[in-house]
């Protein structure tokens, strides 16, 4: 009965670690390079000087009623730069839009700052903040006005159909933003934007990347739409909308509006893409995020930051909710904040990951202590449980023979001071820890791109040459074959198997969640010597030092 649990609980923990390999999202679309804008007149950065920065509020109130009914829209198409100690945006007012949101203290794979806009090919794409109308992505040229922290750009018809955006530059990772509609736009959905952010080769080969997900905080419930699964135009029509936009493991764009919106719509874009000339053009995918506010008028934020922990705690408003660290994510917040102690001792997560296992593992030792002296019972009583089931082996099918089984067994445990239980609690008491440990090495922006030694330069990707999971998996052996064996020859095999599982499984996961569970498995194995000298039951080392004892 023990070992029955002892397997399930492998086989469950199996499980876990498994659902993510298999069943990964697609693979994600490769980066197209961004088309510089081409215009028949001249294009350029609108360099103003102080006199000509105008305050937005007094710009809005010092427009002339009549002007409403005059046609105002911009003549050269220009580009307008804005900047904090953080991020750097760039508008176009081509659409009025984002059209860059550069990360200033992260970089890409290839080492450039990160942008967050996504770039695919595909004339449907909406960018930040730009409108959607009855004939797609809004391209009219709006009118600028400088601010001191942004602009305000307008468009009008003349006819009664008007927008002006007002758009300022938090000193954090944010824009502030005023969007008024009328007439025929009263109702144009404004967008959060297509996709996000250009992975690089090393993140679109992982079978674990998370990107480009919608997420919409309504009601006080998150929903998370996965890319992958959204085959039509999801329609929401929330109460109170917290924010909508979209996500992936390291990164946000959302839209958090104050005032009411009517509808928040997801769409999906596919584009084909060539990787390789020789194949054939694979088809690929992308979300689309829009909210329709209510009476034209949009008052609020767009955020496009990391997914740091202290970060998003201190934005708050439910956003810190995108940082999702699964069931037991208190345990996995814990850990993180005793890995930033350990990193701010050593300056080196690789090693930091090191000693945080080790800490682990000292103060679960009592546990492994209970665990092994109870599997090592159970592997000797098991000769005598055997003959009891022979016993009644013939009488399998009658229930007062089962019973009177079952009390012969539990009689020997009684007899032997066994606990049948012993063996599996305190396994499962860990099983927790373990999952909140992978759940950490998977989401946390604090691994990204951190190296350890040698070739292992990023964390957050898998060990470029494999040297890491092969480690883990013979020292996952090496645990299995000086662990007490018990059990039956087929849960046996089955056992034996599991090294060679996880080691497969572990050759695309993240180098640190692969060097915290190598880091287990060799300390593990010196716990459980160290549990058999105790109880003098040595078997492959000796009391005094190395070599088989004889």
């Amino acid at each position: 009965m023990e070992k029955r649990l002892l397997l399930a609980f492998v086989l469950s923990a199996l499980i876990f670690a498994v659902w993510s390999v298999v069943f990964p999202p697609p693979a994600p679309p490769m980066a197209v390079p961004q088309e510089e804008v081409v215009s028949e007149t001249v294009t350029g950065v609108v360099e103003s000087t102080p006199a000509e920065r105008i305050d937005a509020e007094a710009a809005i109130d010092a427009a002339p009623a009549e002007e409403a009914l005059s046609a105002v829209a911009g003549e050269i198409e220009q580009t307008i730069r804005l900047a904090n100690a953080v991020m750097e945006v760039e508008l176009n007012n081509r659409g009025a839009m984002v059209t860059s949101m550069r990360l200033l203290q992260f970089e890409d794979d290839e080492g450039a700052i990160l942008d967050l806009i996504q770039t695919i090919p595909n004339d449907d794409r909406a960018m930040p903040l730009q409108l959607m109308t009855e004939e797609g992505p809004d391209t009219r040229l709006y009118r600028v006005e400088r601010t001191n922290d942004g602009a305000v750009m307008s468009w009008s018809d003349g006819l009664g159909s008007s927008v002006q955006k007002t758009i300022n530059l938090n000193p954090g990772y944010g824009l502030e933003v005023t969007v008024r509609s009328a007439g025929t736009l009263l109702n144009a959905p404004i967008s959060a934007g297509t996709g996000l952010r250009n992975l690089g080769e090393q993140e679109r080969n992982s079978r674990l990347a998370v990107w480009g997900d919608g997420v919409v905080l309504a009601d006080g419930e998150t929903e998370k739409f996965k890319r992958a699964k959204v085959k039509a135009p999801v329609s929401l029509r929330p109460g109170i909308l917290a924010y909508a936009g979209l996500e992936d493991a390291y990164f946000i764009n959302l839209l958090r509006p104050r005032t009411r919106i009517d509808e928040v719509r997801i769409d999906r874009l596919e584009f084909t893409e060539s990787v390789d000339p020789s194949e054939d053009p694979k088809l690929n995918q992308v979300l689309r995020v829009l909210l329709v506010p209510s009476a034209g008028l949009f008052e609020g934020e767009l955020l496009g930051a990391p997914k740091e922990y202290n970060l998003l705690q201190g934005v708050g408003g439910g956003v810190e909710k995108t940082l999702d660290f699964g069931i037991f994510g208190f345990i996995s917040v814990f850990f993180l904040k005793a890995l930033w102690w350990i990193y701010s001792l050593v300056g080196n997560y690789g090693v930091a990951i090191i000693l945080l296992t080790v800490g682990i593992r000292i103060v679960l030792f009592p546990l492994m202590h209970t665990s092994t002296v109870s599997m090592r019972k159970m592997a000797k009583v098991q000769p005598r449980v055997k003959e009891i089931q022979a016993k009644y082996k013939k009488k399998k099918n009658d229930p007062q023979a089962r019973a009177k089984m079952s009390q012969e067994t539990m009689a020997l445990y009684k007899e032997e001071g066994v606990n049948p239980m012993a063996g599996c609690l305190p396994v499962l008491v860990q099983l927790p820890i373990l999952w909140a440990l992978y759940q950490l090495f998977l989401h946390a922006i604090e691994l990204r791109h951190e190296p350890f030694m040698l070739w292992i330069q990023d964390l957050s990707a898998k060990d470029p040459y494999y040297v890491t999971p092969i480690l883990m998996t013979a020292t996952m052996w090496l645990q299995q074959k000086l662990a007490p064996q018990a059990g039956d020859p087929q849960q046996q095999r089955i056992m034996r198997m599991l090294p060679l599982v996880f080691g497969i499984m572990f050759l695309q996961f993240p180098s640190g969640l692969v060097l915290y569970w190598q880091t287990n498995n060799v300390i593990s194995i010196l716990q459980q010597e160290i549990t058999l000298g105790i109880i003098g039951e040595r078997k492959y080392f000796r009391r005094s030092g190395g070599g088989k004892a004889k």
